[in-house]
C-alpha cells in the first residue's frame, strides 16, 4: 500500500512538472513568446516577454489607459468601463472574426498588486456578468493570467501569462495557432507606446 501511495505521490509531480514546461515559439525583436499545454484543456496558455525601455509607471499608465466604453466599440481595441474598487479596472474588448465565426468579447478584471517598490503585478480575470450580453456575440468566459512588471536602472522588464478559451466551436488547434501572432502585436504596440 505504501508503494502505491508514493507511486501515485511520483506520478502527481511528474504531471505538474511536465505542465511546467513552457515551449519557445518565436523569439524576434527581442520579444519572447512560449506556450505550454494546459491541465484538462486543448487550448495552451502563453507567456510573452520583453524588456522596455521606460520606467515601470510608464508602463501601468499605459496598460491601465483605454477610451471609455460606448456602444459603438471597435474591433480590437480595449474599453474602460469602470474600476469597482481601488486597484480595479474593468476593460471590454471585441473581436471580429471572419464569416462564418461569430464575433467575441470579452470583459477583463484587472487587480493592482504592488509586490515591491520595484515589482507590480497585474492580475487578469474574466468578469462576464458585468455588462448583459450581445446577440450578436459569443462571450468569452473563461480568462486569467497576469502582467507582472519589474523596473530596474529606468527599464521595465513586462511578462505576461495568459489563459482564453474563445468559447464557441472554433478548434483548438486554430485557437493555438493564434497565441504568438496576439502576444507579439501587444508587445510591439506597448514598446511603441512607452518608449521614447
Amino acid at each position: 500500500m505504501k508503494k502505491i501511495v508514493q507511486l501515485l505521490i511520483l506520478c502527481c509531480v511528474l504531471q505538474v512538472s511536465a505542465q511546467q514546461q513552457w515551449e519557445l515559439k518565436k523569439s524576434v525583436d527581442q520579444i519572447e513568446i512560449f506556450t505550454r499545454d494546459t491541465p484538462q484543456k486543448p487550448i495552451k496558455e502563453y507567456k510573452a516577454i520583453t524588456t522596455v525601455n521606460a520606467p515601470m509607471k510608464a508602463v501601468i499608465h499605459e496598460l491601465l489607459t483605454a477610451p471609455a466604453y460606448n456602444d459603438m466599440c471597435e474591433s480590437g481595441v480595449s474599453y474602460y468601463l469602470r474600476s469597482p474598487e481601488k486597484d480595479k479596472h474593468l476593460f471590454y474588448a471585441q473581436k471580429s472574426l471572419p464569416w462564418p465565426v461569430r464575433d467575441r468579447d470579452v470583459i477583463t478584471l484587472l487587480t493592482v498588486k504592488r509586490i515591491s517598490p520595484n515589482k507590480v503585478k497585474l492580475l487578469l480575470e474574466s468578469a462576464p456578468a458585468a455588462l448583459p450580453e450581445q446577440d450578436n456575440m459569443i462571450r468569452i468566459n473563461e480568462l486569467m493570467g497576469y502582467w507582472l512588471l519589474e523596473e530596474m536602472d529606468g527599464k521595465t522588464k513586462v511578462t505576461q501569462v495568459m489563459f482564453i478559451d474563445p468559447n464557441g466551436s472554433l478548434p483548438p488547434f486554430v485557437v493555438n495557432a493564434l497565441l504568438v501572432k496576439g502576444p507579439l502585436k501587444t508587445f510591439r504596440e506597448l514598446r511603441l507606446a512607452v518608449q521614447p
